[in-house]
């Protein structure tokens, strides 16, 4: 739930810059600097807000020694969800971590070996059934997201009027995605909701391809299923990023969200070589793109991935092996 909340700033922002494109371009003639200048604006003041009242994780603080700053962090976050209960204690945070804290140079290792953080990740307690499908996931997802960027260009090659408002339409479907996300996550489940976000968008695809084929006469089908795309690709990240949250073990979290995201990153530079090289062809990009997703979408029911949907999280990937060739329960909470 969480990370949709936060999804929804990502779609604020979205609105913000076409509806800025729609005001600068699409009604006035201003130049490329003033919009750099004022898109850029929203990015210094989050970075300065990060900066000044975002807290440490208490983990982090207490797996290194800071167990005062770990309890205050903790106790000031459970009073602004409302809990009323006894306060966390600078004793409970040390018997839980105090043995950790004391293992300092196997702690030091452990952390810092980044090498063997990323064996752990293509092991085989991981690589089969969640390293491997969530990469193929998020170089699909990324694939796919490329057409956002050049949508505009996109739409004026398929020879759609008032291309920055239909640009604005396009943006604006990002609130029906993340609400649509918020609502079915934890209802549905993680990996079902990204399966049926995933093939949806490929079909929107196929229907704007369709339409792009005689944009004169089916203007409105491009339009809207160009829009339902981005609802169900935005509902889709959505669901990516709660399941690769969950699914790597704690151990390795952030390394697999790394390497997870560097995959993303790759797919999102090719794919600008792709649109580049057949933005006058809009019909292969927008059938290239639905191909990519739908592949990926079939990636995690082929490799079997675990859904974590009200799940303990696992905090070493042995564990997590144990959960693919059991039962399909994780036993292990993380406190």
């Amino acid at each position: 739930m969480g990370k949709d909340i936060m999804g929804g700033f990502w779609t604020l922002g979205s609105v913000f810059i076409a509806l800025l494109a729609f005001i600068l371009f699409g009604r006035n003639n201003y130049s490329w600097r003033i919009f750099v200048l004022i898109a850029a604006s929203p990015t210094l003041l989050g970075g300065i807000l990060v900066y000044s009242f975002v807290p440490e994780s208490p983990r982090y603080l207490a797996l290194h020694g800071r167990y005062q700053d770990a309890v205050n962090v903790a106790n000031h976050v459970a009073e602004s969800m409302g809990y009323s209960g006894e306060k966390l204690t600078i004793s409970e945070i040390r018997d839980h971590y105090g043995h950790l804290t004391e293992e300092k140079n196997y702690l030091i290792q452990k952390n810092d070996n980044a090498m063997k953080k990323i064996r752990d990740l293509y092991g085989k307690n991981l690589l089969l059934h969640t390293t491997l499908p969530l990469q193929i996931v998020w170089f699909a997802m990324s694939f796919g997201s490329g057409l956002c960027t050049w949508i505009t260009k996109l739409f004026e090659e398929i020879g759609l009027s008032d291309i920055y408002l239909q640009s604005l339409y396009f943006a604006l479907a990002n609130i029906p995605g993340n609400a649509m996300a918020t609502f079915l996550v934890d209802r549905i489940g993680r990996k079902v909701l990204l399966f049926g976000s995933m093939t949806s968008a490929a079909l929107c695809l196929g229907l704007a391809a369709h339409g792009a084929s005689d944009a004169e006469a089916r203007q409105l089908q491009v339009i809207l299923s160009s829009c339902a795309f981005h609802s169900f690709l935005v509902t889709g990240w959505c669901a990516l990023s709660v399941m690769t949250s969950e699914l790597f073990p704690t151990s390795i979290r952030g390394t697999g969200m790394g390497v997870c995201s560097g995959v993303g990153r790759i797919a999102g530079i090719l794919v600008q070589y792709v649109n580049g090289a057949f933005i006058d062809q809009p019909l292969v990009l927008l059938l290239a793109a639905a191909t990519c997703m739908m592949t990926g979408a079939f990636a995690p029911i082929v490799c079997r991935m675990q859904d974590m949907t009200d799940k303990h999280l696992f905090e070493i990937p042995s564990m997590a092996m144990g959960v693919v060739e059991g039962d399909g329960q994780a036993v292990h909470k993380i406190v």
